[in-house]
């Protein structure tokens, strides 16, 4: 699997190089039979990726009473259906992936006139991870960033309905809720000003003790945080991560800052500038202050990947020539993948 993966990668990496020279329905013509080989690997993935066994216990235990508390209803009800029609774990995994990858694909091609430089890193980075292992974060991270085309347009009404039918499929799409607030808000000065300081805050709270955890309202999804921190403080998820020490945090890091600085000449050529800013500022405060459980704070972080995607075309703007940029987004999606695959985090 890691060998298929890495091979969509390597022909995603050669067409953003000659995507600037391709009519549009050659584009379009590629996008559709990379959408069916992307569908059949998340579908057809082998039991030993990471979280498939799980999967396959909420399946066929959707009535369990941990599954109940800990699993949205989306997934248990689709897990009763397709139980009672005789099916197995892999229907599941068809319809998160006929969910999530056309959707996501669709709104690549509305939103980036250089659709293949942004799918090296969704294929390098946030495709393994969320259509392939964590499949519900998937199909909930389709719908958040569909929420983004009525939110610029301040519909804020349906922007709400798409984060909650993303929150049926994923508890964690409640942390859109501050971008449902401020996402639209043009960046001035005094926003610039206050984006390139919430992060050294953050750090600075961490540094200093503070976890954000304490701060959440338990009421609705009080059982799975519960599950999270024993699993945590118990050792399960491993040991305890440094934020500020991850390869991704860096990255991000560095696209924070070019945003802010470049920020006026982003917004000539994408509308969706406001409300990308302030995203990749939230999620690394997700991830700095929710450090103390391991998995919510990755779960919260991961959750704006591709956000993400669009963000990183946005350099092709501010850095010339171009394929400076494609290299370097090439280049560090191979790392990450690299690394993660020596760890075993997708395939075991």
């Amino acid at each position: 699997m890691n060998a298929l993966i890495l091979s969509i990668f390597s022909i995603v990496v050669i067409l953003s190089f000659l995507e600037d020279y391709m009519p549009s329905w050659q584009k379009v013509m590629i996008l559709l039979a990379m959408g069916v080989v992307l569908i059949c690997v998340s579908t057809f993935k082998p039991m030993t990726t990471a979280d498939a066994i799980n999967y396959e216990t909420y399946f066929y235990q959707y009535d369990d009473a941990i599954v109940e508390m800990s699993v949205e209803p989306s997934y248990r009800f689709l897990s009763r259906l397709f139980l009672s029609m005789g099916f197995s774990i892999t229907a599941i995994f068809l319809t998160y992936a006929l969910i999530a990858i056309p959707l996501k694909l669709t709104m690549l091609w509305k939103l980036m006139p250089f659709i293949f430089t942004g799918m090296i890193v969704y294929v390098g980075i946030y495709y393994p991870l969320h259509e392939v292992v964590q499949i519900r974060c998937g199909v909930a991270t389709a719908f958040l960033f569909f929420a983004i085309i009525p939110l610029e347009k301040r519909q804020y009404l349906q922007a709400l309905l798409l984060t909650l039918v993303a929150t049926m499929f994923h508890y964690s799409s409640l942390a859109f809720l501050p971008i449902l607030i401020f996402g639209n808000i043009e960046v001035g000065k005094y926003w610039k000003w206050i984006l390139g300081v919430s992060i050294p805050i953050c750090l600075l709270l961490y540094l200093a003790g503070f976890s954000a955890f304490n701060l959440i309202p338990k009421s609705m999804i009080e059982g799975k945080l519960d599950i999270y921190k024993d699993m945590s403080e118990m050792g399960l998820w491993g040991k305890k991560y440094v934020p500020y020490k991850q390869i991704v945090f860096v990255f991000e890091f560095t696209l924070l800052y070019l945003f802010i600085y470049f920020y006026d000449t982003i917004k000539k050529h994408c509308i969706y500038a406001p409300i990308l800013i302030k995203v990749l500022a939230l999620e690394m405060g997700y991830f700095i202050m929710f450090a103390e459980i391991e998995v919510l704070g990755n779960r919260l972080h991961e959750l704006f990947g591709m956000f993400n995607v669009l963000a990183c075309t946005q350099c092709l703007y501010i850095i010339k020539p171009r394929y400076i940029v494609r290299i370097g987004l090439a280049a560090f999606s191979l790392i990450y993948y690299l690394v993660q695959m020596y760890n075993e985090v997708y395939f075991h």
